[in-house]
């Protein structure tokens, strides 16, 4: 478990996957998912489920639920893709399923609590995250967690009828400790 201010984050557990697959499939949630707007079938998910303990156990990626810290309540998933141990950089995503839970200051605590473990527990030196360039919420949330954008990424991905852009920001390990210190 990885404990932050508001949230905590502990592994993926299979028994919440239809409400992590009502998520995805929900138009509200899924705008901006860089997966895409494909619906995810009942085995899709129970798959994702599978191979996120394969994952986890060869150090390729980490995946978490979020959950509130003041009454353990389920509102996203997140996560450490394509960690690569021997360059030492990953890429960071973020899903807060739940509408009410938006913008209420848990995706900030979640990103923070999960570079922390990617920077410190993992010892990534650079850890990278991917948004929509349309996205403004998001693109603005991570600017104001730390990441700097390092460029942009043209019509890449076909959404909602046409190609958009994204933009990929990053953090080093040194600018994440001095804008958050070491954990104690």
């Amino acid at each position: 478990m990885l404990i932050g201010y508001t949230v905590f984050l502990t592994p993926l557990d299979s028994a919440n996957a239809e409400t992590g697959r009502a998520w995805i499939n929900d138009p509200e949630v899924n705008t901006w998912l860089l997966t895409g707007q494909i619906p995810v079938s009942r085995e899709g998910e129970l798959a994702f489920y599978s191979a996120d303990e394969a994952d986890r156990a060869s150090g390729a990626a980490y995946r978490f639920e979020i959950h509130v810290a003041e009454d353990d309540r389920y509102i996203g998933n997140c996560g450490l893709e394509q960690v690569d141990r021997i360059h030492r950089h990953a890429e960071v995503g973020i899903c807060i399923g739940s509408l009410p839970d938006q913008n209420q200051g848990f995706g900030r605590d979640t990103l923070v609590t999960l570079l922390r473990f990617g920077f410190d527990a993992l010892g990534l030196h650079r850890i990278s995250i991917v948004a929509n360039a349309e996205n403004e919420r998001a693109v603005h949330l991570y600017r104001a967690v730390g990441f700097t954008e390092v460029g942009r990424e043209r019509e890449v991905v076909y959404m909602r009828g046409k190609f958009r852009d994204h933009v990929v920001l990053d953090m080093l390990d040194r600018e994440f400790r001095e804008r958050y210190g070491t954990q104690d």
